[in-house]
């Protein structure tokens, strides 16, 4: 259900609305004089990692082959 609210009054209830978006998963239309001007939605989080192809990296050959510890103070 998607919840109706005027601009003056979201911005005095910001935390509350905030809140309610993020433990109820309610979504709010904000309007101003009647008409929408934003919609406040629960945020979803991708993991933009995970099954993608593009990502994907092969490595042939010894990753560690190179021994350039001599070449850095800190590793003295």
């Amino acid at each position: 259900m998607v919840g109706v609210i005027n601009v003056f009054e979201a911005k005095n209830k910001l935390s509350g609305l905030l809140a309610d978006v993020e433990t109820n998963k309610k979504t709010y239309l904000i309007c101003r004089n009647g008409k929408p001007v934003a919609k406040v939605v629960p945020h979803t989080s991708k993991d933009r990692l995970k099954g993608s192809a593009d990502l994907q990296v092969e490595v042939k050959g010894d990753l560690y082959g190179d021994d350039m510890s001599g070449e850095f103070e800190c590793l003295h």
